[in-house]
């Protein structure tokens, strides 16, 4: 009888295991999405006023600056096409292991 009941005491825990990820899942939403685009919106802003600050302080030449500013409009590029997740999208064009080649050439050419 003990067996049993710790086995669907296992059964139950492994069940909310596997639920739970849906469950907050579906309770984020789009929320989740505009809470990304926030953080990507700050994260450029703030970049900008760091590389504003540095020229202004005389940190940085103003060479410097111009290439800064081009890395920067550069990688707000690359992430409005590929999204923003870990990595960018180098190990895959969906994300870490997503469809797509990606950094290391991995995916239809690597068999």
């Amino acid at each position: 009888m003990k067996k049993r009941l710790w086995l669907l005491v296992a059964a139950g825990i492994l069940v909310v295991a596997l639920a739970a990820p849906a469950a907050f899942g579906a309770i984020s939403g789009n929320s989740q999405g505009e809470q990304n685009q926030q953080f990507y919106n700050q994260m450029f802003d703030w970049h900008q006023k760091w590389l504003d600050q540095a020229q202004e302080d005389g940190q940085i030449t103003p060479e410097q600056a111009n290439t800064w500013q081009g890395h920067f409009n550069y990688m707000r590029d690359f992430h409005n096409q590929n999204g923003f997740g870990p990595m960018g999208s180098m190990m895959g064009g969906n994300g870490m292991m997503g469809p797509g080649n990606g950094m290391m050439n991995w995916g239809n050419n690597n068999k």
